[in-house]
């Protein structure tokens, strides 16, 4: 079960990124695209399927944050990037968008290194 939810996880992180910056680029563009509603509700379920197929592994692993440090780096690095990512798409100012931008992806890094390295950088 645990391999399930984990390949599942990684898709939806691949997913959950891709989306991300194609999302980002149509903002620069000012593309009538991200007016779309299915570009609107996609990266919503997508990002919930993500957290639940997180969820599933914890389970399974009966490996919880707080317990374990890295996965609790993973829950501060997600609440980061979630901020991040938020000032990326709805930031005032073309600056404050690319601050978010930047931000975002460097929370991406510090996540996909906690992810692959096991090893808390900030809860450790």
């Amino acid at each position: 079960m645990y391999a399930a939810f984990k390949h599942l996880h990684v898709l939806f992180v691949l997913i959950s990124i891709s989306l991300f910056l194609f999302r980002f680029v149509l903002l620069l563009l000012d593309s009538p695209l991200l007016k779309k509603k299915w570009l609107k509700i996609v990266p919503h379920v997508n990002d919930t399927l993500l957290l639940l197929s997180a969820v599933g592994i914890m389970v399974t692993l009966s490996m919880y944050p707080i317990q374990v440090p890295w996965l609790t780096d993973k829950v501060i690095g997600v609440i980061a990037y979630i901020g991040f990512g938020v000032l990326a798409m709805k930031g005032k100012t073309a600056g404050a968008r690319w601050l978010g931008f930047i931000g975002a992806c460097g929370w991406i890094a510090f996540l996909l290194h906690v992810a692959v390295s096991k090893q808390a950088l900030i809860a450790g």
